[in-house]
């Protein structure tokens, strides 16, 4: 999603059963194969390679449509350029037009189970409600895939909040379904009690994350399945350590935080990227490690006579 946000999601294998042609053509008599002659299945992999605005307008292409777009099960919705105005200003009616866009969905969606859900908007106070409901919506959904992207295109001091991710809508069944998050531009609070962590997360990404180390701590480890792991732009202005092994954890990315030490337990570690400024790296008994990317900041120097 976006520059800060990627995920490679493998396409699964379709064992293709077509209907039987409604009619011939050519010299061969070659049967033509129409989109409302494909299987169900087929026809919902295709509408998920389309933007959630243009899978919703195929329901007005026939009466077998109408319903075939409500079984997708992967919704992306990128509004990156509706709340932008003359001026790159701030237009009030394109971000409503964009909350009205996702609700519409999402109710014609409800009850049924969604893998992949995606979120690409520039975060704004009065989204918070919208973007709560949102996730209630990827829990009750059983999502496999959650990605909220909610970064400016720069400035991203300047900007304002960021938005609190509400981990006490996070019910133990909800959350023992996400296997990849991806988020950006959050901010994480004290985890309520009742927190039950994810338990079955293999892929983690924290972009622009505003958050202070123990609570960093104690969100990583509650991810004992964790695999992949990226933290980027995450200024905690202290030690990113995680006391408990991540004994699933094979690659570990670090870019440009604010940082002064990491102290990683990851026996299984294999890939290692990082960079930023110079600091004391900690990778406890990582003896698969293989490969390991680093970049040093350069360190200006002034006289300080």
């Amino acid at each position: 999603m976006g520059n800060y946000l990627t995920s490679t999601i493998s396409a699964e294998e379709h064992h293709v059963h077509v209907r039987p042609a409604r009619r011939l053509t050519g010299e061969k008599g070659r049967p033509i194969v129409r989109l409302e002659d494909l299987p169900e299945d087929v026809l919902c992999t295709i509408l998920s390679k389309l933007p959630a605005r243009e899978v919703v307008r195929s329901s007005v292409l026939s009466s077998e449509w109408r319903s075939v777009w409500r079984t997708c099960t992967k919704l992306s919705f990128n509004g990156a350029n509706a709340c932008s105005g003359r001026g790159g200003a701030k237009s009030e009616q394109g971000t409503q037009v964009f909350i009205d866009r996702v609700n519409m969905v999402l109710r014609r969606h409800r009850g049924r189970a969604v893998d992949q859900f995606e979120i690409k908007f520039i975060f704004e106070s009065k989204l918070a409600d919208h973007l709560d409901n949102w996730i209630r919506f990827a829990m009750t959904a059983h999502t496999k895939n959650l990605a909220f992207d909610l970064a400016p295109s720069s400035n991203f001091l300047k900007h304002g909040d960021h938005y609190r991710f509400p981990f006490e809508l996070l019910d133990r069944e909800g959350a023992s379904c996400l296997q990849c998050l991806q988020l950006c531009f959050v901010s994480f609070r004290p985890p309520p009690a009742q927190f039950v962590g994810f338990p079955n997360l293999r892929k983690l990404a924290l972009h622009v994350l505003n958050t202070t180390r123990q609570d960093l701590d104690n969100i990583l480890g509650s991810c004992c399945k964790l695999e992949w792991l990226s933290i980027v732009r995450c200024h905690v202005k202290d030690e990113l350590k995680v006391t408990r092994p991540l004994s699933h954890l094979h690659y570990l990315r670090v870019m440009h935080c604010d940082i002064t030490k990491i102290d990683f337990h990851a026996a299984k570690l294999s890939t290692f990227v990082y960079k930023g400024s110079f600091i004391p790296v900690v990778l406890r008994h990582a003896s698969k490690l293989e490969k390991a990317k680093i970049w040093l900041l350069r360190v200006v120097k002034r006289d300080l006579q």
